[in-house]
């Protein structure tokens, strides 16, 4: 099987919008997800066993390449997913820092809580 030769300008890099990691963190927190997972690693071990159930050398060779592929498929997909939510869930707690309203602020001789300790006594 001859694989076509990929345009210039192919790109696989899929950027996705704050909605679809939202939406992807929604789907990853539920429940559900995790009995996702098991049949996504269910999957991966069929092909790993059908290894064991070939005949010959070169069925072997194919089952194992199939199996490998598979895994890393599903590894790159969770690391994906896993990273994309990080990196979405990090940036909203960075954004909903509380800044010191008085960070700019020239406190002339009240530099630090010392200076204003000393003064006071």
């Amino acid at each position: 099987m001859d694989i076509p030769e990929q345009p210039k300008d192919f790109q696989p890099e899929l950027i996705l919008t704050q909605q679809q990691v939202a939406d992807l963190a929604g789907i990853m927190f539920h429940p559900g997800f995790k009995v996702f997972q098991l049949i996504g690693k269910s999957a991966v071990d069929q092909f790993t066993t059908s290894c064991l159930n070939q005949d010959d050398d070169k069925q072997i060779l194919s089952a194992h390449k199939s199996a490998k592929v598979a895994a890393q498929l599903y590894t790159m997909w969770l690391v994906r997913m896993k990273q994309e939510v990080h990196d979405y869930s990090s940036a909203i707690k960075d954004k909903d820092k509380i800044e010191d309203p008085t960070a700019n602020l020239d406190m002339g001789v009240f530099a630090t809580l010392d200076d204003v300790e000393e003064t006071l006594s």
